[in-house]
């Protein structure tokens, strides 16, 4: 039973180091592909963007991301799509993908966005 508990808890550690790691992979990422002048749209509703939103977003809601394809111009440009918690982001990659866009991140939820 100690062998299992022991095997368990190093099973947890791995994993907390290798969520750490990819989080730090992704924000380092994000500030690059930021700093490159990627397109930053923020999915919330309207209400959730004039409510706050990171610096040079632009506002296109989940809902609205198919029938508004053309903004996203270039299918090479860097794109980086956020909301509050990383939910409709990633409902957002998936569109963005289907439609060709192979360089869209999710920058997850808004509040982690980098500085």
């Amino acid at each position: 039973m100690k062998f299992f508990l022991k095997i368990c808890g190093l099973a947890i550690c791995i994993i907390i180091i290798l969520l750490f790691k990819y989080t730090i992979n992704k924000n380092s990422t994000i500030k690059k592909w930021v700093s490159e002048g990627a397109l930053i749209v923020d999915v919330r509703t309207p209400e959730e963007f004039n409510a706050g939103n990171y610096k040079n977003s632009i506002n296109i809601p989940l809902d609205d991301i198919e029938k508004n394809i053309d903004i996203f111009g270039d299918k090479n440009n860097q794109i980086i799509v956020y909301c509050r918690s990383g939910n409709r982001s990633g409902k957002a990659k998936k569109i963005l993908e289907k439609h060709g866009y192979d360089k869209v991140l999710n920058g997850g939820a808004f509040s982690s966005m980098p500085d």
